[in-house]
């Protein structure tokens, strides 16, 4: 596929994905992996927290797009 836009949202994701066949543009949105976190009374927490804060960012990322 071709024409689209590639949001990278894990911190090391722009250095460890260097070529995304067919993407125009790459949009680095990093955030720290909550994986420091597994196997601890905090895991779920922070995997929720994460979520809910990229899931912001891209609504408001779409919503910036016009059509």
């Amino acid at each position: 596929q071709s024409e689209f836009a590639a949001i990278l949202t894990c911190s090391s994701a722009d250095q460890g994905c260097p070529f995304i066949a067919g993407a125009e543009l790459r949009i680095p949105i990093t955030f720290e992996d909550p994986k420091a976190f597994d196997n601890t009374p905090q895991q779920a927490e922070k995997y929720e927290e994460r979520s809910v804060q990229i899931a912001t960012e891209m609504f408001y990322v779409f919503s910036q797009i016009k059509s």
